[in-house]
């Protein structure tokens, strides 16, 4: 009986060692084809869109612009604020519990416009703009299918996505290979996610760029790199440690330099694993930003340390990580703000006057607020809003934050500290800030190449709409939306009245336009409604709203006007109010859909 000698032993481990490589490295390559299959998909809807010459530079960076004439129509929102009384208390803009009393007073529309100016030119190119659906809104029956909402938010169209990317990654992992004999595959396999993992971790991400979806939408993926990577390593420590154990070299190995750094990077690992889990986000959002820029800085210089050959892939991280610190670097904006409280809603309003351009409908920005005011932690912390009106006006950049966690708690209290002008008006307080952006958005998609439009908000998610309707308003005849409608839940009816004139002041501007609003309130309210003016075109009423019956309707006066370039739906809330829209949308009748040329679904959910 022969054995096998020490040479034959050292061959083996050497083309087991090949295989990992050649394995890790196809793997990379197979991943890389999938996504450019994705981003070949995009390709027809981003060239309509960059058909459109007032879309190839937007939504990039942040700008000011002179505006050499007043604008055609009055798109300010400074009604929210100045019928406003800061010194009510704050409401709970997403609550539904007990009532309070308000007395709604008459409020004046404000003045309006011509929506031609004198040259009767147009901002935006005077074109109507290039329509190509979404190849999900054209196959009705498989979009019914991939966008059923099966788990904590997650569609069965992520579901398989994911289950296929876990998929490859496991059959890599065990082909000709047992973890516990050979750990060494495992190791390789996590290596080869790591630029993968950055990549989809970035905000300027090159995937979403190429697919035309924003980083949120992406995030997802991330979290599941990251977890097969954290599987991975430790599946590679643990197998290891097993031999050694077995074999009794434990403390010599672990003495070796290489080993050392090996376990620095499985602490890495470890700590960005259990940062980023719910708790940790939800009740420490430092701990979790910390763990993450040591982790991921740390784990590159260990993974070098431990193995050279790794390097490529470190490079490759290395790569992505620092173009999105450059490309942040370049969308970073430091510039003053003011900060006024709208109790009625419950919200700071943000106005930074010295950028007026640059950004799509519904993109948001990411707020540090650079004062004492916001205590020690929150002068460090970054937060994401959606930017509430369009561009190019006279109040610049406007957000809404809800106030709803301890840190825009801290801002909506430095906003009510501020002085009261000659007539007892709030002035509003005037902070340093820094803004990263524009980010997320519609992406490849151009709403007012669509034949109707719905939007259905929920509380503070009224942001995306005002942008979003604002541009459709303001582009008149350069769009083909002919039908607007907006459904707007809140808990309190209170928390309409700062808002009416700005809904009257766009009702009566979209003269060519048909655009409804539809308030829904879910709390009981004790205050009286006598006096209280809605415009024609606006309706206040209790409960909650029918999403179907909003959606029938969007596409019956669609139809009736003689579009046939699809119906936009845009939800902005919480989890529960977008699983409801997707869910009405999907079920729709499929010959009404074909009939009207499709329905396209956008989401903007809190808490991604």
């Amino acid at each position: 009986m022969s054995y096998p000698t020490q040479q034959t032993t050292s061959a083996l481990t050497s083309n087991s060692s090949d295989l990992d490589i050649t394995l890790a490295y196809h793997l990379d390559i197979v991943i890389a084809i999938v996504i450019l299959l994705f981003a070949l998909f995009n390709v027809p809807r981003a060239v309509a869109r960059f058909a459109n010459p007032s879309e190839r530079f937007r939504g990039h960076l942040l700008r000011y612009v002179p505006l050499r004439r007043k604008p055609r129509i009055n798109l300010n929102t400074q009604s929210i604020y100045l019928y406003s009384d800061p010194e009510k208390s704050a409401i709970d803009l997403n609550d539904s519990s007990e009532g309070c009393s308000t007395t709604f007073k008459a409020l004046p529309a404000l003045p309006t416009q011509s929506l031609r100016n004198a040259t009767g030119s147009s901002p935006f190119g005077g074109q109507k703009p290039v329509h190509m659906p979404m190849l999900s809104s054209l196959v009705h029956p498989v979009t019914s299918i991939l966008g059923y909402s099966v788990h904590e938010g997650y569609t069965v169209g992520q579901v398989l996505l994911m289950a296929g990317y876990a998929a490859m990654i496991f059959y890599c992992g065990f082909y000709k290979s047992n973890p516990f004999s050979d750990p060494l595959r495992a190791g390789w396999v996590a290596i080869s996610q790591i630029p993968f993992a950055y990549i989809f971790a970035s905000k300027n991400n090159v995937v979403g760029a190429l697919v035309g979806v924003g980083y949120e939408k992406l995030n997802y993926l991330h979290r599941l790199i990251g977890r097969l990577v954290v599987v991975g390593a430790n599946v590679h420590a643990i197998g290891y440690v097993y031999k050694w154990s077995l074999a009794g070299q434990l403390s010599t190995e672990l003495a070796q330099p290489y080993i050392r750094w090996a376990f620095v990077g499985l602490a890495c690992v470890d700590l960005l694993g259990f940062g980023s889990t719910q708790f940790v986000r939800s009740k420490s959002y430092n701990l979790f930003i910390i763990s993450h820029v040591l982790g991921s800085f740390v784990l590159l210089f260990a993974v070098c340390q431990h193995r050279p050959a790794c390097v490529p892939y470190i490079v490759a991280a290395s790569v992505f990580y620092g173009l999105d610190r450059l490309m942040r670097m370049v969308k970073t904006r430091i510039t003053t703000a003011t900060l006024r409280p709208i109790p009625e809603l419950g919200l700071t309003r943000v106005e930074i006057p010295s950028l007026n351009s640059g950004w799509r409908a519904g993109q948001h920005v990411r707020l540090q607020v650079l004062s004492t005011g916001m205590g020690f932690l929150g002068l460090t912390e970054v937060h994401p809003f959606t930017i509430a009106n369009v561009e190019r006006t006279e109040e610049g950049m406007v957000l809404m934050c809800k106030k709803a966690g301890r840190w825009t708690t801290k801002m909506y209290e430095l906003s009510a500290t501020a002085k009261y002008g000659e007539q007892g008006r709030e002035v509003g307080k005037n902070v340093k800030v820094m803004v990263e952006g524009p980010y997320g958005g519609v992406g490849n998609t151009v709403i007012s190449s669509y034949s109707g439009a719905l939007f259905v908000a929920g509380g503070s998610g009224i942001t995306f709409v005002l942008s979003a309707v604002q541009e459709l308003v303001r582009l008149g005849d350069d769009s083909s939306v002919r039908t607007i409608d907006i459904v707007w839940s809140i808990p309190d009816a209170a928390s309409l009245t700062p808002m009416i004139p700005l809904f009257t002041s766009l009702i009566e501007q979209s003269t060519l336009a048909r655009l409804r609003v539809s308030v829904f309130y879910t709390r009981a309210s004790k205050g009286s409604f006598q006096g209280m003016y809605l415009p024609p075109g606006m309706t206040l009423a209790p409960g909650r709203p029918k999403t179907a019956k909003f959606l029938d309707d969007a596409i019956t006066s669609t139809q009736s006007g003689g579009g046939a370039t699809g119906v936009f739906v845009g939800v902005c809330g919480p989890p529960a109010l977008a699983r409801d829209v997707a869910g009405v949308v999907r079920t729709f009748d499929i010959y009404r859909k074909r009939m009207v040329g499709g329905i396209e679904l956008h989401e903007e959910v809190f808490g991604w």
